[in-house]
């Protein structure tokens, strides 16, 4: 890991996922978008940003997911009461 990758890059369980693929994108399409070359791209991450708040990241969260991180924790919150 370089300086200008994401510090969640090592332990992110969507970048790390064997055979990732959610159709038309794969790892290859997130990790030049969201993952490297400085904190004004993985800055970007919704991954990135719901792991600084929680400290971690649901598995549903998508790097450019159109939720917020609000909406993402009420989300999470609304699975977790079952």
């Amino acid at each position: 890991m370089t300086e200008s990758s994401c510090p969640n890059y090592q332990s992110c369980r969507l970048i790390n996922s064997p055979g990732f693929n959610t159709g038309k994108l794969s790892i290859e399409h997130y990790i030049p978008l969201y993952c490297i070359d400085g904190k004004q791209k993985w800055g970007n991450c919704k991954r990135f940003q719901t792991k600084e708040i929680l400290g971690f990241c649901p598995d549903f969260v998508l790097p450019d997911t159109s939720l917020t991180v609000d909406e993402i924790i009420d989300k999470f919150d609304e699975n977790s009461d079952v």
